[in-house]
């Protein structure tokens, strides 16, 4: 391929390298120049373009990428269009995406204009999730390096569908061991299992002994369930325990201890005839994501679970929380603890020389109306995060906080000039993840948002624990203030710049839950002095 620039007279069936704007309307880069485009760009007055010129052996950006799209594409896989060298899969169906990482490792060392990017392997995936893309960089690529590819993609990517299956829960005691610890794990895990396609048929309770868990296991296998989950009221500390020695002793084999997740490291994975043993580590007793999960999703998939699989996941199985897989939560009206994060550090550029913050509208300052919002709303405690102009907002939160309605507290942003990831960082990191299931951020220069729509974002997330982002919505458009659970803390925590919520909407589109509101101001923020 031929790149350069070019008399505008000798470039028809060439590709054009810019955009550009005409008398007639815009042309955009990689359109292929036809005679009549050529005799507008010189009647415009242009002499030279910089165009792309494919050469005998060449192979368009549009037809590459869809070849090798064509030879990735297996079951559960939607083919997308080609565009400017760009083709998409997507998944069909909920479910596992697998493949050997190894061929795109390959395939992306052949030639540096041949990209190709995706999923982890035995990721779970929902339907119409993207899975992997396909991208030439160039404007064409060399059809010697395309086969070279081609010939290295022996295998598919697929997304295996999710099936239904059936559990029975074997929890074991100890003296001292508290029931309600028991009771709770029954709730966490049923809705774990819910998550992942499969129903739990009931619980046992024994005592941690060999015969009393042999007892016990025999006849939960004898309900049918698919799988047995086991809770050691003592986790699993050798091949030789109580679990693995009771699934010996009934004629079965235990496959593999130990796996390199963390949390999930005292996982067993066995197997009685046809019924699969999960020895479950404490950590399964939370409804954080964990080791159980990666392997429940696979079973669910009815993909093999092998002692090679598992030691694969160590790249990767330092694990944060998995926002595609949100944490099944045990939800009870009330029982959410979610607090208002008010982002008040903005040097309010466009407004001039005055913090916009602290302007008046209706006799109040603009920040005094979002902190009477919040006060009035359910929420238990707000955190006014501070940066430019820190004294008066301070002093301006002291005022509010007279002791009726919800708390207020501040923190300072000493890096609040960066934008505003660092001040959703900043108080993300101040209000600890441990302390709240998720946060609603306000933004300082909405006076118009109500109490009403802050309860609407909250009543929306005890009713649909299953999402992560809770956005309100106005005539189809989406606005502030932003609930974000806690399951999305560590993907905020990694954000740079000036950016919010909107980059963790784009990122985690499957995650959004719109919440309709009858109010504009959820639309309508403040940014210069004629907003007013």
């Amino acid at each position: 391929m031929k790149f350069g620039e070019i008399p505008v007279l000798e470039s028809a069936g060439s590709y054009l390298a810019h955009s550009m704007k005409t008398s007639a309307g815009k042309i955009r880069k990689g359109q292929q120049l036809t005679q009549a485009l050529v005799q507008q760009l010189h009647a415009d007055g242009l002499d030279n373009i910089i165009v792309a010129r494919l050469e005998e052996g060449d192979v368009h950006e549009d037809e590459a990428a869809l070849q090798l799209a064509t030879a990735l594409t297996g079951e559960g896989i939607r083919l997308g269009k080609a565009s400017t060298g760009r083709v998409n899969l997507h998944a069909l169906v909920d479910g596992v995406c697998d493949f050997d990482r190894s061929l795109v490792d390959l395939a992306n060392q052949v030639d540096e204009g041949i990209t190709i990017a995706t999923v982890y392997p035995s990721s779970h995936v929902g339907k119409s999730r993207l899975v992997a893309t396909i991208k030439i960089i160039p404007y064409a690529v060399s059809r010697e390096s395309l086969q070279r590819v081609l010939a290295g993609l022996q295998g598919r990517i697929r997304v295996h569908a999710s099936q239904p299956h059936r559990a029975v829960l074997i929890q074991t005691r100890l003296p001292g061991f508290k029931e309600s610890i028991m009771d709770k794990t029954v709730g966490v895990t049923r809705q774990r299992l819910l998550s992942h396609g499969a129903e739990l048929l009931r619980e046992y309770r024994v005592e941690h002994t060999v015969d009393a868990l042999v007892s016990g296991m025999s006849e939960a296998i004898d309900t049918g369930a698919d799988w047995l989950l086991v809770a050691g009221a003592s986790a699993i500390s050798d091949r030789q325990d109580v679990i693995p020695a009771a699934i010996v002793q009934l004629g079965g084999e235990v496959e593999h201890f130990g796996m390199p997740m963390d949390p999930g490291n005292l996982l067993l994975i066995g197997k009685v005839g046809r019924t699969r043993i999960i020895g479950v580590p404490g950590c399964a007793r939370s409804p954080r994501s964990n080791g159980v999960d990666k392997v429940l999703e696979r079973l669910s998939s009815r993909l093999p679970v092998t002692p090679a699989w598992i030691a694969s996941l160590g790249v990767g199985g330092l694990l944060h929380e998995i926002v595609d897989r949100p944490e099944p939560r045990v939800s009870h009206a009330g029982s959410l603890t979610i607090a208002a994060l008010v982002l008040a550090a903005g040097s309010s550029r466009r407004f001039g020389s005055h913090n916009k913050l602290l302007a008046t509208r209706y006799e109040k300052p603009l920040l005094r109306h979002v902190l009477d919002a919040v006060q009035g709303s359910e929420l238990k405690r707000a955190l006014v995060v501070t940066g430019h102009d820190a004294e008066s907002v301070e002093r301006l939160c002291k005022t509010a906080d007279h002791g009726a309605g919800t708390p207020i507290s501040t923190v300072h942003n000493t890096l609040h000039a960066s934008g505003m990831a660092s001040s959703l960082i900043c108080g993300i990191a101040e209000l600890g993840e441990g302390d709240v299931d998720g946060v609603i951020v306000c933004l300082g220069d909405m006076p118009e948002v109500t109490s009403a729509v802050i309860d609407s974002l909250c009543t929306a997330y005890r009713e649909n624990p299953g999402k992560s982002l809770y956005i309100p919505t106005h005539e189809g458009k989406r606005g502030n203030p932003v609930l974000i659970a806690a399951s999305l803390f560590d993907s905020v925590l990694m954000l740079d710049g000036d950016v919010g919520a909107r980059v963790l909407a784009r990122q985690f589109p499957d995650s959004v839950l719109e919440v309709p509101c009858d109010s504009s101001g959820v639309l309508m923020d403040i940014d210069v002095p004629a907003d007013l």
